[in-house]
């Protein structure tokens, strides 16, 4: 199956649904309008065209006081940041290994921007148990103290993703 990655511009979002009420309705009812307030919207689509996943990505500022103190030590009161707002895969292609392969995806994304406007970590609030267990498994660490916030240094993913960094 070959997918690619877009920016949402005027894309069908008709039947998308990945099983979580609150993802889906945010994609169709008010990605296009967070686009205007700072929030970029990518999508996944297979080679019928049809939307099959996306993620949302919003520049974020991390508090050094939410930050574990090997993070915090010598960071400014506010590291800068990219927020992983939302990722979703249609239920169809759950169970296939491709949630990981469209957070590959978004991470490369999230890295190419930060290479260039800078960024220090990348956070996500996962919106359950399930999801906050999918990103453990991807090396994203809990804050202490927030049981669906979590982060991952920006050179702890291009390492993974063998990108060099910065």
């Amino acid at each position: 199956m070959r997918l690619r990655v877009e920016r949402l511009d005027r894309q069908s979002l008709a039947g998308f649904s990945c099983g979580h009420g609150d993802l889906d309705e945010w994609l169709a009812l008010h990605a296009t309008s967070a686009t205007g307030h700072g929030t970029r919207t990518y999508l996944l689509v297979n080679e019928a065209e049809r939307v099959v996943g996306y993620f949302s990505l919003a520049p974020h500022l991390l508090s050094r006081g939410e930050a574990p103190r090997r993070l915090a030590r010598g960071a400014p009161e506010n590291i800068p940041a990219v927020l992983l707002a939302r990722l979703a895969l249609d239920t169809t292609l759950h169970g296939q290994g491709l949630g990981a392969e469209l957070l590959v995806r978004a991470l490369e994304t999230i890295l190419g921007a930060a290479r260039e406007v800078g960024g220090r970590v990348i956070v996500v609030d996962a919106i359950d148990a399930a999801a906050r267990s999918f990103y453990e498994r991807h090396d994203f660490q809990r804050l202490p103290g927030a049981s669906h916030r979590l982060i991952m240094k920006m050179s702890t993913a291009a390492r993974a993703l063998g990108i060099d960094w910065p």
